[in-house]
């Protein structure tokens, strides 16, 4: 928790098919398959945050909203252009990975339209159950096909988004490749100027933190993670602008590295 934020300065191109290696495209089958068990299966309910399962009782799954709605506000007023954070409620923000809506409730409250969008029909629909209970009008979701992060794009456009969010998401991403596909449809569903904030794993050395190349359910919870300097060249090759970063800014067991970042325009 005391750990701080350094400027940078410190220190979908193309069709969906043929983008996969044989060997990827098992591992982006195997999360499509995997994440449609939280229709019934406790477990995954609990990785996806939803409200009630397993560690998320309503304390909890409100104060992990809130911590990382303050985030957001925080580093906006530190790092977005001028001018950015005046009429938040004209601008539209996107929760990837939504989960079952701690996030997207805390969105929601800071900028006037978000949208969620996520892998699993029946998270999407639990998180629109959560929203509706505590109020929420000014939200929309998405379910896409977890191997076919593009559809995302075609669904909701290029430049729509002035504000791009994920947390506890990419660390459950099947490959380093599939991250900056999705990255790169970030990037497109930005408009010139946007703003946003992505939360990794980073490989912290050790056997559990290292990149998993086979077996998605075993090791769906630490399966992608960064080495130094990893996912800022990712970020780069995706069009985007490091603006700072920060690590162990929740559970420094966790290992979580929080980036936040522009689209130059």
């Amino acid at each position: 928790m005391g750990s701080v934020f350094h400027r940078w300065s410190d220190g979908f191109a193309g069709s969906e098919m043929g983008k996969k290696s044989v060997k990827k495209k098992g591992l982006e089958e195997e999360a499509r398959e995997y994440w449609r068990l939280s229709e019934y299966d406790e477990r995954v309910q609990d990785q996806s945050h939803w409200l009630g399962s397993a560690r998320w009782d309503r304390g909890r799954w409100l104060a992990y909203g809130d911590f990382h709605g303050g985030l957001v506000l925080r580093l906006l007023r530190e790092h977005a252009p001028a001018g950015y954070t005046t009429r938040l409620v004209d601008k539209a923000a996107l929760d990837w990975g939504c989960g079952g809506g701690a996030n997207l409730r805390a969105l929601c409250g800071i900028f006037g339209r978000v949208t969620g969008v996520d892998v699993s029909v029946a998270t999407v629909a639990q998180c629109e159950k959560q929203l509706r209970l505590l109020g929420c009008e000014n939200f929309a979701t998405l379910c896409f096909p977890a191997d076919l992060p593009g559809t995302v794009l075609e669904r909701l456009g290029p430049a729509t988004f002035d504000f791009v969010f994920s947390a506890a998401v990419f660390q459950h991403f099947p490959s380093r490749d599939y991250t900056l596909r999705v990255l790169e449809v970030m990037e497109k569903l930005m408009k010139p100027g946007a703003c946003g904030l992505v939360q990794v794993r980073y490989d912290d050395g050790s056997d559990k933190l290292r990149q998993k190349e086979s077996d998605y359910a075993k090791n769906v919870i630490y399966m992608t993670s960064f080495k130094a300097g990893e996912f800022a060249e990712q970020l780069k090759t995706a069009g985007l602008t490091m603006l700072s970063y920060g690590r162990d800014l929740d559970n420094p067991e966790d290992r979580h590295e929080y980036f936040f970042f522009r689209k130059e325009g």
